[in-house]
């Protein structure tokens, strides 16, 4: 597993941050960019037409990447020196909880620090983004959180040997995956790397209210990993679990 940390361009921020504020975002997304950066007009940045938004948004977000450039530099060396000080750890750690050997793949996967909070990833590249103010820590629970979906789908396309086209929103697979995320941080040892910041609820926090048939989806989750033979045997019974009540899921997606 390699992984290569740098900085973001300024105008590939801007277009990080301006993809989750068009109209087709659920507020859920939107507004988190406003509670990071509070100085930012709403009355422009979130109330106005779309085209009053994004030229705002990408005059205030260009000065402030200005401002902080060699912060973000500084951040990319500091994380690069604690990735390379943490990796044979988390290694040892993901072979063994995903039962194959870790330390052979992955060796691929770039991040890069952006003024975005939310973190997007590419999922075909192995590629995730960072937020700048983000500590040692937090940037290894991030890492943490996307490496979980690099394995989980190499694994899973082996398996499956489906289209990796589905590995991304807003396939029930994609969903899947970021459930599974708080499976494995509470009921293996991935969690070691999660702090008291991230532990309680490492995914999505919609998915902690989501239930099926008035049954927690996380508690299910956690029954068909507690007794799978296998983690691809954990994966079947997972996504047959998804499919057959998709439509209940979908209502409660944020």
């Amino acid at each position: 597993m390699k992984l290569d940390v740098d900085v973001m361009p300024c105008e590939d921020t801007i277009n990080s941050i301006l993809h989750f504020q068009t109209d087709d975002n659920s507020l859920y997304w939107r507004e988190t960019l406003f509670q990071v950066y509070p100085s930012l007009d709403k009355s422009k940045g979130f109330d106005a037409d779309w085209c009053i938004r994004r030229e705002y948004l990408r005059e205030q977000l260009a000065v402030l990447y200005v401002q902080v450039e060699n912060e973000l530099k500084a951040k990319a060396d500091m994380f690069n020196q604690f990735w390379l000080e943490r990796k044979n750890e988390v290694e040892k750690v993901f072979s063994d909880v995903f039962q194959i050997d870790c330390t052979n793949i992955l060796d691929d996967m770039t991040a890069q620090i952006s003024l975005n909070p939310i973190c997007p990833r590419d999922i075909y590249r192995h590629f995730f983004t960072i937020f700048y103010r983000y500590g040692k820590e937090q940037f290894l629970m991030t890492a943490i959180h996307e490496m979980i979906h690099f394995v989980w789908f190499y694994i899973w396309h082996k398996h499956f040997k489906d289209s990796v086209s589905h590995y991304d929103a807003p396939h029930i697979e994609w969903l899947l995956s970021e459930m599974v995320i708080d499976t494995f941080v509470h009921h293996s040892d991935i969690g070691i790397f999660f702090d008291s910041s991230r532990i309680e609820k490492p995914a999505y926090r919609y998915f902690y209210d989501m239930k099926v048939k008035g049954e927690p989806i996380l508690a299910m989750l956690e029954e068909f990993y507690l007794n799978a033979t296998s983690i691809t045997d954990f994966m079947e019974k997972a996504i047959q679990y998804c499919r057959e009540n998709e439509e209940c899921i979908r209502k409660q997606v944020l």
